[in-house]
């Protein structure tokens, strides 16, 4: 089985061309666009670059991947892992050859999944979800912060109820994979790189505790 065990946010820089290095060995394009500085991944084709240098804040070099070099070039992108107000975002889930998980790391996992989700993108439940998705790409300031706080102390306490109402209806759940609470600790959020970050407590009914620490 596979599971979702990364969850990233990058933000999508933009590319202004992209031309083919001639007479290059390794193969190789040259991208022309607007903040490369802060670039930390190259994708030709949905495929990460095996190596790319920064020439400057508009211009980087980055190989073609193998698989691609006979390809036609279809998609570039260029990835920042610090977030700015003023860009697109990307959230991206990295889905790895794992064993199945099982357990309180099952139900850690399964409530950052819901906390994420936004409600009514689940056609098998319309009411599921968090909805914490819909503040990534938007624009803030410091003036918005207690009401950040606000809305991930509410997401948080409604997917609790969410998932214990749900769970109730399956009596052959482990009690490590049953959720007794959920509790907000801490939530803070920089102003200056738009980061929020919040820190909860979660509670199985078997008495196992875990701290779930997530940035968004």
């Amino acid at each position: 089985m596979k599971d979702i065990k990364v969850i990233a946010i990058k933000d999508i820089l933009t590319v202004n061309s992209v031309t083919r290095v001639p007479n290059f060995s390794p193969p190789t394009l040259s991208f022309t666009g607007l903040k490369f500085l802060q670039a930390d991944e190259v994708t030709i084709n949905d495929i990460p670059a095996p190596e790319f240098i920064i020439v400057s804040g508009t211009k980087l070099l980055a190989q073609i991947p193998d698989s691609q070099v006979s390809s036609t070039i279809r998609r570039v992108s260029v990835f920042a892992t610090r977030p700015f107000p003023d860009r697109k975002s990307l959230l991206r889930f990295k889905i790895e050859n794992i064993e199945s998980l099982e357990g309180l790391e099952r139900l850690v996992q399964h409530f950052v999944k819901v906390l994420i989700q936004t409600p009514g993108s689940d056609a098998f439940n319309s009411t599921e979800g968090g909805g914490i998705l819909s503040l990534v790409g938007t624009t803030v300031g410091r003036k918005d912060t207690v009401g950040l706080q606000t809305t991930m102390i509410t997401a948080v306490n409604r997917v609790r109820d969410q998932i214990v109402t749900k769970q109730s209806r399956i009596p052959q759940l482990s009690p490590d994979e049953r959720l007794l609470r959920a509790d907000t600790m801490a939530v803070g959020f920089d102003p200056n790189t738009s980061t929020l970050a919040a820190r909860i407590s979660i509670g199985a009914v078997s008495g196992r505790d875990a701290v779930a620490n997530l940035t968004f």
